[in-house]
């Protein structure tokens, strides 16, 4: 029997005895909650992230990445399995992937596999106890569930509902979920030094996710700061149907936000500067884990991913909160360093996706994929060797409260953003048919302004753009 044991342990660390200690690459993978890329690196002039900005200047910087799904269930399932969210049967946040597919083998799971430890801290599956997933880890997670209670600080936020939408405490970092998850996290790599294991390490940060609770010294980096806000790009669309929308049902219900209507200027201007405060909060966090990482001298051969899992909305285009797919929902940031590229650090302007994470990893680190990835490798755009896609694809159900179960859902949205176009289409669920299009012609940075679907000079554009989802619909749904 002990023979037997020794037996399975050899075989498991086999992948790492066939590379050179000098070749084994450990991975540190920090997902970060609803941060669109309101980053210094990213051009935002507002934003007040230092420990970001100087890890962007010795990484690659993928300017125009995109999630699968605006909401963090599918968007996390998707690019933790390198499958789009039809692919799983993940479009709500309550259904698990491997409903679909038990043997289905996720991105730490396959490092697992390989003799690394997988190590999760903090959010890395979506927060629900019926989203884990045990095999993906080494041990069991640490503060990988959603409490409310646990989302304030403050002792009369916390009867375990929604409170006050913003939070802000003269308290400890470590008083809050996210300073918790830094220290657990900076623990385990003091653990990991010493003991020289190869690792996959994933940490998630909830903030900037709803409520905005930060501790005062980021609040006070905004709080004189007047946010300037451009009002042409704060109206709705012209011409977009009305199924491209919700009721801001995630803001509604925190005691300081009104039941239905508008908000008022001074509290839409304090939402704003309290998203970009826990953004300065999670910048912190982050150079806390960089700078541990370069004291152990393990930043030498440890790949670092940081990524957003979906964007968010502070008003533009009169929405509050993410779940759509416009721009500013499926938009997310993305930022890869490995030690094979710290001399010729880049940003990329390529579109890329979220489910590109997975086949990227594993190639840089040598591993093989267990089933067939939705994704493509990075390192090929990144060393310019690949006729690259260049197009995203993301889609949304509705109505709105479709993303709690699928069993509501009525209509999916499918959309495919190119270099200069966004394609929206409808399905309606029953018969499979086309009940709404958008197209909207994107400039730059600009949220999308007008629907000009149904137009006959763009007609040729449209017919491209519906076979390219239409493709992906047909192929991806099964």
């Amino acid at each position: 029997m002990e023979r037997g044991k020794k037996l399975v342990m050899s075989l498991l660390f086999l992948p790492l005895c066939l590379q050179g200690k000098e070749d084994i690459k450990n991975v540190l993978f920090i997902a970060i909650d609803d941060l669109r890329p309101t980053i210094g690196c990213y051009g935002d002039s507002y934003a007040i992230t230092p420990h970001l900005d100087a890890f962007a200047a010795k990484s690659l910087l993928f300017r125009n990445a995109y999630c699968q799904q605006s909401v963090s269930g599918p968007s996390r399932a998707s690019m933790l399995t390198g499958l789009r969210p039809d692919e799983i049967g993940v479009t709500d946040l309550s259904t698990h992937f491997r409903e679909k597919d038990p043997h289905i083998t996720t991105l730490p799971q396959l490092f697992k596999k390989n003799g690394y430890e997988a190590i999760g801290i903090g959010k890395i599956y979506h927060g629900s106890l019926q989203t884990q997933d045990s095999f993906s880890w080494s041990r069991p997670p640490v503060y990988n569930l959603s409490i409310k209670k646990e989302e304030y600080t403050l002792p009369d936020n916390r009867h375990g509902k929604k409170a006050t939408a913003v939070e802000i405490a003269d308290a400890p970092e470590t008083s809050f979920m996210d300073g918790k998850v830094t220290r657990e996290a900076l623990t385990v790599l003091d653990e990991l030094s010493v003991s020289g294991q190869a690792f996959f390490l994933a940490v998630g940060y909830i903030k900037p996710h709803l409520p905005f609770s930060m501790p005062l010294k980021y609040w006070n980096l905004y709080k004189d700061r007047p946010i300037v806000r451009n009002k042409s790009g704060y109206d709705r669309p012209l011409h977009t149907p009305t199924i491209a929308y919700h009721n801001w049902e995630e803001l509604r219900g925190y005691t300081d936000i009104p039941e239905s209507g508008d908000l008022s200027p001074e509290k839409q201007e304090e939402l704003s500067k309290a998203y970009y405060a826990c953004v300065s909060f999670i910048d912190a966090q982050i150079g806390q884990l960089l700078d541990k990482l370069r004291t152990l001298g393990l930043d030498k051969n440890t790949i670092v991913v940081i990524w957003g899992d979906n964007g968010f909305h502070l008003g533009e285009q009169s929405l509050w909160g993410k779940s759509t797919n416009f721009e500013l929902d499926c938009k997310v940031p993305l930022l890869i360093y490995s030690p094979q590229y710290q001399n010729c650090p880049r940003e990329i302007n390529k579109i890329v996706e979220l489910i590109d994470i997975y086949p990227t990893l594993i190639d840089l680190c040598g591993l093989k994929p267990q089933h067939t990835l939705s994704g493509q490798s990075l390192r090929y755009l990144a060393e310019g060797k690949a006729n690259w896609k260049n197009r995203a694809f993301s889609q949304f159900p509705r109505p709105y409260k479709a993303i709690n179960s699928h069993k509501y859902q009525t209509h999916m949205g499918y959309t495919v953003r190119t270099t200069n176009w966004r394609y929206i289409l409808w399905y309606e669920k029953a018969s499979d048919r086309i009940t709404d299009r958008e197209l909207y012609r994107m400039n730059g940075d600009k949220p999308e302004e007008e629907n000009i679907s149904g137009k006959p000079e763009y007609a040729h554009i449209e017919n491209e753009l519906q076979e390219l989802i239409q493709e992906y619909k047909n192929s991806h749904h099964k």
